[in-house]
């Protein structure tokens, strides 16, 4: 074995050599693979921000809708409160029509039965005389309180 020294660095740089290029090739797979995830990467996050953009419009609209619909609840809650006062009101007066309406019923003889607490139905009695001829005319509210008792 006597090679010349010359010889033997040159297959040694050349093994080295080989081994170089075969490192190099599996970088550069590594790469592109890593190239590969990066533009699904690319994709993923434009993908993403078309998402996100969507959510805040949707956001946005779910936003207006609810300023929308709590106006116009807003207002249906005015008006129901008024006519909850309004109703208060209509029901205080028709109180105290019917307390006044009790007392003469009071001043009445006996022969009438006393109203029961709470609404009960009431049969007019056919054998009722007119007392005058402002009583004699028909009173709806009349009526209606006196079948309300």
């Amino acid at each position: 074995m006597n090679l010349p020294l010359d010889f033997m660095l040159e297959v040694i740089v050349c093994v080295l050599l080989a081994a170089t290029i075969g490192y190099c090739a599996t970088l550069d797979r590594r790469l592109r693979a890593m190239r590969a995830g990066q533009d699904g990467l690319r994709e993923l996050i434009g993908d993403l921000s078309g998402a996100t953009e969507q959510a805040m419009l949707a956001i946005t609209r779910l936003r207006q809708a609810s300023d929308e619909t709590g106006g116009a609840l807003t207002e249906q809650v005015k008006r129901g409160r008024a006519l909850a006062d309004e109703l208060s009101l209509m029901v205080q007066a028709g109180n105290d029509i019917a307390n006044r309406l009790g007392g003469i019923e009071t001043r009445r003889p006996a022969a009438q039965p006393q109203p029961a607490a709470g609404p009960r139905i009431v049969q007019a009695s056919r054998e009722q005389k007119p007392v005058s001829k402002a009583s004699a005319e028909p009173h709806p509210l009349l009526d209606l309180l006196k079948r309300a008792r």
